[in-house]
């Protein structure tokens, strides 16, 4: 007779636009999560309440670090939203931490669970282009970029890279079979500003190009390098978020190679999705129960932190 495991009990730390959708993929995962009908501005009281199994930290950048420290140290499981702290520093501390206290710590990197990105994935690991060669991806808003704590660097750690370029970045390395970064490069700017709250001197990017040499991975790749064009505000959108060309040595394949019509998606589409965000957090419950290591795994959270300081450091914004 096989036992169900017993339901995930969750609090939610922040309510924004993020948060509401990690509410609804919790919901959508029926006896397996119960959410606890209370609500309080104490977050730290909510940790390291008796009854709550696991955290979900869907705040500004600025206070994923020491949320995450507190859960975890209260015993928690973390799922943790993108980019996982403000510095690798912190990022690793994280890492440690889940490690020695034994706890699942997911990062939310969603695009691993979405049906398209996976279907790319698989097709470029079954060997249908050839050894990959490069890709192109995208992390860009067109004729729109956050405000509030978006735009500013205390509570966010820098601009489009880190909100939008990251992501494109994250999908890149997952579609190579998760190879290491061994170079990474960029230009960054600051030229869309005016009006929207920051500038250069705010440290606030909204244009920039980043691109990353690898080796290694499942594919074992002798060298392959990735560029990303992350943006806020462009003129023109040339691949919905995280849209990744994957150019190879007999072949190419792009995750949504007819989705733009003229620079825009259709009206009723909507890219940022449930489903991705509802396999995600069903990734989660199942690691917390079995102890697995999540798709969207601590690794792949500190890797892509990694890459995103070091491409803030070449561009010469550290």
């Amino acid at each position: 007779m096989t036992t169900e495991p017993a339901a995930l009990r969750i609090a939610l730390l922040g309510y924004g636009f993020i948060g509401k959708i990690h509410e609804q993929a919790a919901l959508t995962c029926g006896q397996q999560v119960v959410r606890i009908a209370r609500s309080t501005d104490d977050w730290a009281a909510a940790v390291n309440a008796d009854d709550i199994d696991a955290v979900v930290v869907a705040t500004p950048n600025a206070l994923h670090h020491p949320q995450a420290m507190a859960a975890l140290a209260a015993g928690k499981h973390v799922l943790l939203d993108k980019p996982m702290a403000m510095t690798v520093a912190e990022a690793r501390e994280i890492a440690d931490a889940a490690a020695n206290a034994q706890r699942t710590l997911l990062v939310g990197h969603m695009w691993r669970y979405r049906d398209e990105v996976i279907a790319t994935h698989n097709a470029i690991a079954a060997g249908t282009v050839g050894t990959p060669v490069h890709t192109i991806g995208w992390g860009v808003h067109a004729g729109w970029g956050p405000a509030g704590w978006f735009t500013d660097r205390a509570l966010a750690g820098g601009g489009a890279l880190i909100d939008m370029g990251i992501h494109a970045i994250d999908t890149a390395r997952f579609l190579l079979g998760d190879p290491q970064p061994i170079g990474v490069s960029a230009v960054l700017g600051s030229v869309h500003g005016d009006g929207h709250g920051y500038n250069r001197a705010s440290g606030i990017d909204d244009d920039g190009l980043v691109l990353v040499q690898w080796a290694g991975g499942v594919l074992n790749l002798a060298s392959a390098w990735s560029a990303v064009h992350s943006g806020w505000w462009q003129p023109r959108l040339d691949g919905v978020e995280a849209d990744t060309d994957v150019y190879g040595s007999s072949g190419t394949l792009r995750i949504w190679p007819d989705l733009l019509v003229d620079g825009a998606t259709p009206t009723d589409y909507v890219h940022c999705s449930l489903p991705m965000y509802t396999a995600q957090m069903a990734d989660f419950v199942r690691c917390c129960n079995n102890g697995d290591t999540p798709i969207a795994s601590a690794e792949v959270g500190l890797t892509a932190m990694t890459i995103v300081e070091n491409a803030y450091r070449a561009a010469g914004w550290r």
